[in-house]
């Protein structure tokens, strides 16, 4: 006698609502088209955008097919909010760079301002030395500026050829994906008081035994205790002003006194156009 195959779903299967049911659950037609009594009393719409919906639900998590691509795609369109809503998180899970990648075909940086206020770099050595600087560079005019604010402001400007300029920005676009920094690093200013509510107050996320003695909490529906310390001002370190092609405008600022990854290739990168060998390190250094 034949075993019987293991992990089998018993029931009916429903291609509409695509949940297996009891055989009971399909009529006669309903076995062969698939279809149970429930599903069955829906308008052919209603069909068809739940099979839709299973269709999405079901698709493997591997590398789809050009075909499934596509039809995916389309979906991300469909006129039915919810096929379209539930197409667009599944393709964003299938291609999480897709949206990315489809704005920098988009992108095209007329002016670029980068400054930098009292920020720590690392150079090629491992050596840190503060930097305020700014940079911009202009597409129109293919000018790069240098100011640096440690050197009485003193300034720095080259005429790159039209290539390098182009090849420069599209650089900052495609590499190194300014237009996403904002999304990509945390650039809020430092918190106060870690890990506590501000500005509450520094102390009120504890329990009272943990206050200190000098503490006065006040009056818990009051927030604005004279002990309370006022919310320091932040100041900005870095900032990156940006005017694109289609004259929209981006400016992306942080709080933080050094850079991260991809700012710091940036700023290297424009660096590197000017007079600013390990001697003048040094002298930062000393200075």
């Amino acid at each position: 006698m034949p075993k019987k195959r293991a992990n089998r779903s018993h029931g009916h299967y429903c291609k509409i609502c695509g949940e297996y049911k009891a055989n009971e659950k399909s009529s006669g037609k309903g076995h062969a088209a698939h279809i149970c009594k429930s599903c069955s009393r829906l308008s052919a719409a209603e069909k068809a955008e739940a099979m839709t919906i299973n269709r999405l639900m079901d698709m493997p998590m591997n590398r789809l097919s050009e075909s499934d691509k596509k039809w995916l795609e389309n979906r991300t369109h469909d006129r039915r909010p919810e096929v379209a809503s539930l197409a667009r998180e599944v393709y964003g899970l299938h291609f999480p760079y897709a949206e990315r990648n489809a704005r920098k075909k988009q992108l095209l940086i007329n002016t670029l301002v980068f400054e930098l206020r009292n920020v720590t770099v690392y150079d090629e050595f491992g050596d840190e030395y503060p930097v305020s600087r700014r940079f911009s560079a202009n597409r129109l005019t293919n000018v790069l500026t240098m100011t640096d604010f440690d050197a009485g402001d003193a300034e720095q400007s080259i005429v790159l050829e039209k290539k390098q300029m182009a090849k420069l920005l599209r650089w900052v676009i495609h590499t190194l994906e300014v237009f996403m920094w904002e999304e990509d690093y945390d650039l809020s200013p430092d918190d106060p008081y870690p890990g506590v509510p501000y500005p509450s107050g520094p102390y009120l996320d504890l329990l009272p035994e943990y206050w200190p003695e000098d503490w006065d909490e006040g009056d818990e529906d009051d927030n604005t205790s004279e002990d309370v310390p006022p919310a320091p001002e932040a100041e900005v370190r870095w900032r990156v002003q940006i005017e694109y092609a289609d004259e929209t405008t981006q400016e992306i600022v942080s709080y933080q006194d050094y850079l991260f990854d991809k700012p710091d290739e940036l700023f290297f990168a424009l660096s590197e156009n000017f007079q600013t060998d390990n001697a003048d390190f040094d002298k930062d250094m000393e200075g």
